[in-house]
Formats: C-alpha cells, structure tokens, sequence
C-alpha cells in the first residue's frame, strides 16, 4: 500500500530522523516536507498541504 508522509519544517515534536525512518518502515512511501509549517502542516499550511494531497492521489489514480 502506497504512504504519503507529510513533516513540517520546523516540527518540534517528530524530528526529520523520526519522519525518515517512519517512511523508511513502509514499502512505498513517499515523505514531503512543508516548509514555513510545524507539527500541524495542515493547520498552519493548508494550501500547501491539500496540494501536495491531491498532487499524491492524481499520481496514484494516474498509476490505477
């Protein structure tokens, strides 16, 4: 099963070591990083974070 992982920049409670190896631990993930965006990307960057959302599932809908 395909992942999308998504880390703010500047999370203060997962660090970027924990994000790696977090996807690390899936076959296919895919880890994005949200710049300007804590622990709550999708709080504090929702564009960003719904974009790079819906960018990931017209890639998986594309492979289908």
């Amino acid at each position: 099963m395909p992942a999308l992982l998504l880390r703010g920049e500047s999370d203060g409670i997962a660090t970027s070591a924990y994000a790696a190896a977090h996807a690390a631990a899936f076959r296919d993930a895919r880890l994005e990083i949200i710049s300007a965006a804590g622990h709550l990307p999708h709080l504090e960057q929702p564009r960003v974070t719904f974009a790079h959302l819906d960018a990931y599932l017209r890639q998986l809908r594309a492979g289908a």
